[in-house]
């Protein structure tokens, strides 16, 4: 991403990839509060769900609270495990990009040079 906003603000990149670079950091931020309104939704679900019940928590016997406790936060863990997927797949995407970009940048480079070298030969020449 440092390339991809080196680019930008070297006047080389285009609106598209700031309006990327945007839309990145809205995504960056869009997984994590996924992740805690779900999990604030099952928590507040699991806490109505108790208390319609009347079953509390701290009655039961230890191996039955640890139990409890595996159960209900199972599917929590599992809630990130997938969350982090996602922040993984979007962070190795962002950085074939960067790559690409690099590897553009890379070529620019290696043609002015052979251009300049070879304007310098010419004028040797002659």
């Amino acid at each position: 991403m440092a390339e991809t906003h080196a680019a930008t603000e070297a006047g080389t990149g285009t609106a598209t990839e700031t309006g990327a670079i945007l839309d990145d950091r809205r995504e960056r931020r869009r997984l994590p509060l996924v992740g805690l309104v779900l999990s604030a939704l099952y928590v507040a679900g699991v806490t109505l769900y108790l208390f319609v019940q009347g079953q509390n928590p701290a009655d039961l016997r230890l191996n039955e609270l640890g139990d409890f406790l595996g159960g209900v936060s199972s599917p929590l863990a599992f809630l990130w495990l997938v969350l982090g997927f996602f922040q993984q797949s979007r962070e190795i995407r962002l950085s074939g990009k960067a790559l690409h970009l690099q590897a553009s940048e890379m070529r620019r480079s290696v043609d002015e040079h052979r251009r300049l070298a070879s304007g310098g030969a010419e004028r040797g020449e002659g």
